[in-house]
């Protein structure tokens, strides 16, 4: 079994590059962007993969309400990702509609590329942030 620091350690190291790409290379982001949005159609790879998608949601809400029961890193944020991915999880596999309908009507609502471009810096800040607070999670608990 995988020890829960090391994907903390993971997801931290993507968060910095991720952050540091959108500070420094913006425009590589958005051809990333392009890229994969002509070779992988979300709504599509959703729908069609809604099952396994939804039973991996909520395997992994398991193991993180599981993480954050047993006290090995009691932190709330496991918690409110775990409710997040049992109710995502769900929503796949009872009502995917629902959650394609709330997307559509975001998108309406607000556009998320022109707000990431907006405010890049801050958000490349916060990765920055959040990926050296899960290294040093990592550090700390696994030394």
């Amino acid at each position: 079994m995988v020890d829960p620091m090391v994907i903390i350690l993971c997801i931290g190291l993507v968060s910095a590059v991720f952050g540091i790409l959108m500070i420094f290379a913006p425009s590589l982001v958005l051809k990333a962007e392009r890229q994969a949005n002509r070779l992988f159609m979300t709504d599509t790879a959703l729908l069609n993969n809604r099952i396994p998608i939804g039973i991996a949601m909520l395997c992994a809400s398991a193991f993180l309400g599981y993480t954050y029961a047993t006290d090995q890193l009691q932190d709330v944020v496991f918690l409110v990702i775990a409710i997040t991915a049992a109710a995502f999880g769900t929503l796949l596999l009872v009502s995917p509609n629902t959650i394609l309908q709330a997307e559509r009507q975001a998108n309406k609502l607000y556009m998320t590329d022109a707000f990431f471009f907006k405010h890049r810096v801050l958000i490349g800040i916060f990765l920055l942030l959040a990926s050296g607070f899960m290294v040093w999670t990592y550090l700390t608990f696994s030394i």
